[in-house]
């Protein structure tokens, strides 16, 4: 039996309706979607998606606000310090 959908995938459905464009869009981020990323807390290999923007270790059981398709990991916190008032100790 043949693969019939080498090329085109899971937007095989799409067939020749909606262009390639927008067909090539969808399949990059079916593929990206169910790939696993890189925990910022444990740093092990087990972050999936569980719904549209949400993410969660599989090891640690935390869970992270992201993208809804692709997981950024949050960036560094960062504090200034304030500047004295001048006449207040």
């Amino acid at each position: 039996m043949s693969k019939r959908t080498k090329k085109v995938g899971n937007t095989g459905w799409m067939g020749a309706r909606y262009g390639i464009r927008i067909r090539r869009r969808v399949l990059e981020l079916d593929r990206s979607r169910s790939e696993r990323a890189a925990c910022p807390r444990c740093s092990t290999v087990t972050l999936s998606r569980i719904s549209s923007g949400v993410f969660e270790c599989g090891r640690c059981g935390t869970r992270y606000a992201s993208g809804a398709y692709l997981f950024t990991p949050p960036g560094p916190v960062s504090r200034a310090e304030r500047e004295p008032v001048a006449g207040k100790p």
